[in-house]
């Protein structure tokens, strides 16, 4: 899998080392729900960026609806820079926004990105490859990648859970070859319980993982598995 860059700016001061967040989550999350997701997910921004002061942050999102945009919002409120990894063409990936106002959201979003860049799976052609390519992409080069869901697995490939596994997949790996992304390594991977349409359940919105403690100060140079 590689990915090509299309456009690139707000890069880091020299110097400046990198921590990136990922996302992953349910598209058709609940619209009276967004506030507090939106919450939940800043309390995750803010514990990480004080436990990594000297750090430059971003997010990669791709701006699916639902998980991925209310990420992205919360990003952008709390300054932090936000990359675009497109599972194909602009112009094809739109076909999925099937609504006007989707459609401007995701123009808008993207047009706040930093970076934009369009990854591409060994089988182009197939819709749900490259969905999964992204996923794939975003899972290996987090250093905390960051799942809004409700824990179910719908064994579909590409999907939040599936994701969660290629974390884990990624996580092993490194454990042998070193391949974690540096300088900040594997950092965490964190649940936020989400509820979806698609569901009657109502689970409690809340954090589950670790997050580091509000008085560290700064990161040491062990790898983070």
């Amino acid at each position: 899998m590689t990915a090509q860059e299309t456009q690139a700016d707000a890069r880091p001061a020299p110097g400046i080392s990198t921590f990136t967040f990922g996302v992953s989550g349910h598209r058709d999350t609940l619209e009276g729900d967004s506030p507090e997701l939106q919450k939940q997910i800043r309390t995750v921004f803010d514990r990480f960026r004080l436990a990594y002061p000297d750090a430059s942050f971003e997010l990669l999102t791709p701006l699916a609806e639902g998980a991925d945009r209310l990420a992205a919002e919360a990003a952008l409120h709390a300054e932090i820079r936000i990359v675009v990894p497109l599972p194909m063409a602009q112009a094809e990936y739109e076909r999925d926004f099937t609504t006007m106002e989707s459609l401007a959201e995701f123009r808008r979003l993207l047009a706040a990105a930093a970076s934009v860049f369009e990854v591409s799976s060994d089988k182009t052609n197939v819709r749900a490859d490259q969905y999964a390519a992204v996923g794939d992409y975003i899972a290996r080069r987090s250093n905390v990648l960051v799942l809004l869901w409700d824990g179910q697995d719908n064994l579909k490939v590409g999907g939040t859970a599936w994701v969660r596994k290629r974390r884990d997949y990624w996580i092993d790996l490194s454990k042998t070859t070193g391949s974690a992304p540096a300088p900040f390594g594997y950092a965490g991977t964190i649940h936020i319980v989400t509820p979806r349409r698609a569901t009657t359940a109502r689970p409690k919105i809340e954090i589950i993982g670790e997050l580091p403690s509000p008085a560290r100060s700064q990161v040491d140079d062990r790898s983070r598995l």
